[in-house]
């Protein structure tokens, strides 16, 4: 099997069996702008599709939400995954650009914030010899550890000092925002993710950012057996492939939570 790798990972998995995509849970019956990319991906994909076909137009969710006990939870909106230069940004930029993950997380938390929703950043950071990854791993040494954490520390990306761990522009916390960093891949772990939403009386969260597969994945898991309603949107989160975030949803995410698109997220008054 050899080393995980996110570069490698991020290569095309191969074609989707077209009876597979007729199965996707996340195709709307009327789609917005936001998500013509989606349709056309799968209807190109899918044969003798059409708009009325009820095969190929499932439905993604329409999701009513009360601000006021509502979190934003946006992970890993950093120059890493999200910035041009980045050291994963090439991996991710295919799946950014299909589903316009950046346009569509920023007018998702604008409106949140508007609306009163907590808004907290949860962004990945390590000190420069990545201590924090070695501690994880039974050992407690380099050699002890693998996947994607080591990944990250050979390639010296996500450090705290440098820039590489910045926010993207579009994404950086405002006045009133949270901050919860954390050294790991679920946001609950380690942090005080779950402090801060019982001191702001949150009962529903909802997820967008990076890695689809890894931190939401975890964290979405995590929120679910704690409790919590759990909402993930799929046009503001990202893999390094287009593949490993469709089929992250198309298989795990209905199970842990509620999937929908940022257009079909409303804020109650």
């Amino acid at each position: 099997m050899g080393r995980y790798s996110l570069r490698k990972h991020s290569i095309k998995l191969g074609e989707v069996d077209a009876e597979e995509l007729r199965n996707l849970p996340y195709v709307q019956k009327e789609n917005s702008g936001r998500n013509a990319a989606l349709k056309a991906a799968v209807k190109k994909s899918t044969k003798n599709a059409s708009d009325g076909d009820s095969d190929t137009d499932s439905e993604f969710s329409l999701v009513s939400v009360e601000p006021s006990t509502t979190a934003v939870i946006l992970i890993e909106f950093q120059h890493e995954f999200a910035g041009e230069g980045g050291e994963f940004y090439s991996n991710c930029k295919p799946c950014m650009d299909k589903y316009q993950v950046l346009e569509n997380a920023e007018a998702l938390m604008k409106q949140a914030r508007e609306a009163g929703c907590k808004i907290i950043h949860v962004p990945i950071a390590f000190t420069e010899k990545y201590k924090e990854i070695d501690e994880k791993f039974i050992g407690k040494k380099e050699d002890s550890r693998y996947g994607v954490l080591d990944e990250i520390a050979d390639h010296e990306a996500f450090q705290e000092s440098g820039g590489s761990a910045d926010f993207i522009d579009s994404m950086k916390p405002v006045d009133g925002d949270l901050i919860c960093a954390k050294k790991g891949l679920c946001a609950f772990f380690g942090t005080d993710l779950g402090d801060l939403l019982e001191k702001n009386g949150i009962n529903t969260i909802v997820l967008g950012g990076f890695l689809t597969n890894c931190c939401i994945e975890s964290t979405m898991r995590s929120a679910y057996e704690k409790g919590y309603k759990v909402v993930t949107l799929f046009d503001c989160c990202c893999a390094t492939s287009v593949e490993a975030h469709e089929m992250s949803f198309k298989h795990s995410f209905e199970m842990f939570s509620i999937p929908t698109t940022s257009d079909l997220v409303k804020f109650s008054s």
